[in-house]
């Protein structure tokens, strides 16, 4: 069996002593276990850990495809006096073996890197010793339940403020535009960055909530870092995306991007919630209806997916063309509550989405 000998910061907390190091993604793979919390024989075996989210793997290996990528944080690790070799002030020498280490909290982060090796690539882990079961337990409740989330919406605010003029920052430029513009149907009404603290009006919508079908709209989500590492590569010209074939059908706003024609996503947009607020007038910006809401305003935007297609086959956006093919759907005004469709939530949206889809049933 051989060793690894680690460089440490020894670090004194009331827990214990902790030992700070840097270690490679593909060595920490080699030596650590997770307890995870499972299922065996109809019985749950209690683990420290969660079972490993695929989804979440996959949205780390690929911002493990960003140029600057980075874990600045450390991943929590256990280990115990019997694969300790030697300590010194500086120095932890540990045997390698495949459960040196116990993964307190960092398994998605370090499963980012198996089969997915990224050169120059170090982990800082913050080593324990000896921690008992309940204790591991603990950490990991804490760091867990603790944090604070970040507001989606800051999120957005901080794409915003980057040099760099990805989809996703154009979209955000589409929601805050309708929303400021005097003349737009959303006019101070998405909860913009500055609402909580009175500097614009509440709203009714949160800025993540409506950008987010815009953004489905522009390009798969799992291709963020690839497209931003292509005008990383080219700044401060914009890049062609030649390698980039999205279809047409599916990510409608793609092509506009491509060309950073915000100004016709912007007006296809203000024309079709314009004849939706005609059309839907009792119910536009009706606090007591659904309409405006996360709710409403998805089966909006499927709605809107379906039709759309129709004005690019007939070369017409225009506000007449939306207003003309909607005109059906103003039977169903005043009805969109949720004594109607539910309070909220996807099977809410989707009854919605059809009920609307089923007025025009002719024509989508």
């Amino acid at each position: 069996m051989t060793n690894i000998t680690l460089n440490t910061i020894k670090v004194q907390q009331p827990i214990g002593q902790i030992y700070v190091a840097k270690i490679s993604p593909e060595k920490l793979l080699a030596m650590s276990v997770v307890d995870r919390r499972r299922i065996a024989e109809d019985d749950e075996i209690l683990g420290i850990q969660r079972e490993l989210r695929e989804d979440k793997v996959k949205q780390i290996k690929s911002y493990l495809s960003s140029i600057d990528a980075t874990f600045p944080n450390s991943i929590i690790v256990n280990t115990t006096s019997d694969f300790i070799e030697n300590e010194t002030l500086n120095e932890l020498t540990l045997k390698i073996d495949d459960s040196t280490f116990t993964i307190i909290d960092g398994q998605h982060r370090v499963e980012g890197f198996r089969d997915n090796q990224k050169d120059n690539f170090e982990l800082i882990v913050a080593i324990f010793k000896d921690l008992k079961l309940d204790q591991q337990a603990n950490i990991f409740s804490t760091i867990n339940s603790q944090q604070t989330k970040v507001d989606p919406s800051l999120n957005l605010n901080l794409e915003l403020n980057s040099k760099y003029y990805t989809p996703t920052k154009m979209m955000i430029e589409v929601a805050q535009s309708l929303n400021f513009d005097k003349d737009s149907p959303w006019n101070n009404n998405i909860r913009v960055l500055g609402s909580q603290t009175g500097k614009y009006p509440k709203g009714i919508i949160s800025l993540s909530a409506f950008v987010k079908p815009l953004i489905n709209l522009t390009f798969p989500e799992k291709d963020y870092y690839e497209i931003r590492n292509a005008l990383i590569d080219s700044y401060p010209e914009f890049p062609q995306f030649d390698n980039f074939n999205y279809k047409l059908e599916r990510y409608l706003f793609w092509e506009f991007y491509k060309r950073k024609d915000f100004e016709s996503i912007y007006k296809i947009l203000f024309n079709f919630f314009s004849a939706l607020s005609i059309l839907l007038n009792k119910d536009w910006l009706n606090e007591r209806s659904l309409l405006n809401k996360t709710t409403g305003y998805s089966a909006q935007m499927k709605l809107f997916q379906d039709i759309i297609k129709i004005g690019i086959n007939e070369g017409d956006l225009s506000k007449d063309f939306f207003f003309d093919l909607l005109k059906p759907i103003n039977k169903m005004n005043g009805t969109i509550t949720s004594e109607n469709y539910g309070a909220s939530g996807l099977k809410a949206s989707n009854e919605l989405y059809l009920e609307m889809k089923k007025t025009l049933v002719n024509i989508v």
